[in-house]
């Protein structure tokens, strides 16, 4: 699988969401085509948000259709599409409450689960990239062999942390981005990947891993 490079995701993502406005306009206009390429580019985000979220397999492809209801909703109500800065994160953010929506409603007790979907919605291990391997002990073990002690060391993280190491190294999202998805502050998106970044390598550290 090959590497998400963060240095490249601001522009990406820009492309992306010229383009998701664009086919959000369209789709307003009656596009059922424009609607199903917003879908394209999304539902690989929207299905690993709700998996992390829900921690299983069939309740975030669950989730992933109610989001891309709610967002065929949205598109055919008469909300303004002008105020929405992004749309992907915009789309992550509703993927998000309704993962959580769906989990209130459905009294899920959570399974463990450390894997994310690739485009064809397999399971796959979670890359952590960063140019400096001795400054992450996630990437420096991944690229070692050592991906159990890893997958334990992110399983002992708390929910929040876990889901914004997905976003920040998986998806590639800005901390602005992560902001808008997770409805935090700014601040607290990097003091949180901070501390998530430090709790990896304590679990490691205390079991003579790392």
């Amino acid at each position: 699988m090959a590497e998400i490079l963060i240095s490249q995701a601001p522009k990406n993502h820009e492309k992306r969401d010229i383009r998701l406005a664009e086919l959000a306009l369209s789709a307003r206009n009656g596009s059922e085509s424009a609607f199903e390429d917003m879908v394209k580019l999304c539902e690989r985000g929207v299905y690993e948000l709700a998996l992390q979220v829900s921690r299983n397999r069939e309740d975030a492809l669950d989730i992933s259709q109610d989001t891309f209801i709610k967002l065929w909703q949205f598109l055919g109500s008469e909300a303004s599409l002008d105020e929405i800065k992004s749309w992907y994160s915009y789309v992550l953010r509703m993927a998000r409450n309704c993962a959580l929506d769906f989990l209130r409603k459905q009294s899920i007790r959570r399974h463990d689960s450390l894997s994310v979907a690739d485009e064809d919605g397999e399971r796959k291990d979670m890359e952590i990239p960063d140019d400096d391997i001795s400054s992450d002990p996630v990437l420096s073990y991944y690229r070692s062999e050592r991906i159990e002690a890893v997958r334990d060391a992110i399983n002992s993280l708390e929910d929040d942390y876990r889901q914004v190491l997905v976003l920040r190294e998986n998806e590639g999202c800005s901390y602005k981005e992560i902001s808008d998805i997770m409805g935090i502050e700014m601040g607290t998106v990097k003091s949180k990947i901070f501390r998530a970044r430090n709790l990896v390598k304590e679990y490691l550290q205390k079991r003579n891993i790392f």
